[in-house]
Parts: C-alpha cells; sequence; structure tokens
C-alpha cells in the first residue's frame, strides 16, 4: 500500500503560477497585479513563487513567452497555416473569436494588445518580446498572403503590407469592442476585410 506521499512537480507548479499570472494580467492588467495576490491566486508558498520568479518582470516574460505567444499561435497562426486561402482563413478564425466573446458576455481584449499597450514604454525586454510575437503573427499572414499570390488567387497585393492591415485593424477592433463591451466592432471588422479580400482575389479568378 502507498502512503500519502508529497509530490514534487516543479515545473507544474511554474505552469500553475504562470496560468494564474496570464488570467490576471488579460482580466486586470500587469501593474495592477501584485505578486501576493499571484501566490494566492496559483496556491503556491512565497519560497516557490521566489524559486521560480525572483521579480515580477521575470513572471511576466513568462506569460508572454509561454501564453500569449500561444494564444496568439491558437487562434491566428495554426487556422492560418491549415485554411487554403487567406481570406478563409481570416473569416474563419473572426468567426471563432466572435462566437467565443458571444459565450462569455463579456471582451478583456486581445492579451497581446493588453500587455503591449501596457508594459512596452517601461521595460526593454518585455517590449522585444511582445515585439517578437507581432512579427510571428504578422510573418504568417504574410506568408499565406504571398502564397494565395503565387498560386494566383490574388492579384495587386503587397502581402507584408496587408498583413499589417489585418494585424491593425484587429487589434484596433478589439480594442473597441474591450471599451463598449460589444462586439460589433469586431463583426464590422470582419465584413470589411472580407469586402476588401474578395475584391483582390475576385480579380484574380
Amino acid at each position: 500500500m502507498i502512503g500519502n506521499r508529497r509530490t514534487n512537480d516543479p515545473q507544474a507548479v511554474r505552469r500553475r503560477i504562470v496560468d494564474a499570472a496570464y488570467d490576471a494580467f488579460v482580466a486586470q492588467g500587469y501593474l495592477a497585479t501584485g505578486m501576493m495576490e499571484l501566490r494566492e491566486k496559483a496556491s503556491v508558498s512565497g519560497g516557490a513563487m521566489a524559486h521560480h520568479f525572483p521579480a515580477k518582470r521575470e513572471l511576466g516574460l513568462a506569460v508572454i513567452r509561454d501564453r500569449v505567444a500561444d494564444a496568439v499561435r491558437q487562434t491566428w497562426i495554426e487556422p492560418l497555416q491549415a485554411c487554403a486561402d487567406a481570406p478563409t482563413a481570416i473569416d474563419l478564425i473572426f468567426e471563432n473569436i466572435i462566437g467565443d466573446l458571444s459565450r462569455k458576455g463579456s471582451v478583456s481584449g486581445c492579451p497581446l494588445n493588453n500587455m503591449a499597450m501596457e508594459v512596452s514604454p517601461h521595460d526593454e525586454e518585455m517590449r522585444e518580446a511582445l515585439s517578437g510575437v507581432f512579427t510571428d503573427w504578422h510573418e504568417a499572414l504574410s506568408a499565406k498572403f504571398q502564397a494565395d499570390v503565387d498560386l494566383k488567387r490574388a492579384l495587386g497585393i503587397d502581402p507584408g503590407s496587408l498583413a499589417t492591415l489585418v494585424v491593425a485593424a484587429y487589434s484596433g477592433a478589439m480594442a473597441i469592442a474591450k471599451a463598449s463591451q460589444a462586439v460589433r466592432p469586431l463583426l464590422d471588422c470582419r465584413q470589411e476585410l472580407a469586402v476588401l479580400l474578395a475584391s483582390k482575389y475576385t480579380l484574380a479568378g
């Protein structure tokens, strides 16, 4: 018979801390969240917190690299890679996001936008980490548009510039949606991007 045994799993503790921090940073902001609060949310000791994240900025970096980057990958990059063309992927992404927010009944905003707006002016390393996530997102969009050009699905587009427009349009719509606590800005953005992209792709056909 195996008695009660304390399990020592540092990686599980680290994940719990990062998960708690990600949820808190998205909901209330990085600057407004204290380390004591995160200890309580993650149900860890002060020693465990200090071992994994001696300083708050190290936890912020971990959230960016482990959670924010993963959120962008799952929400944007993987659907782009899985769909046949960029317009189909972008429309599906908007549909999924709008559906999730409608079911949730509230808009907390884009995790990447939230942290970029809040911490970029104050910390160079976090700014660079956030910029790297934006770069990965932009490159995935640009690559998809370029593939559509190569396959003659689209005509007269600059893949890099169009990728910037999509990122900017989505980011702005999400910011307005957060401020208004309504999905209408995302619905409008989805519709107008669909019309714009259809004109570029119809010409190619």
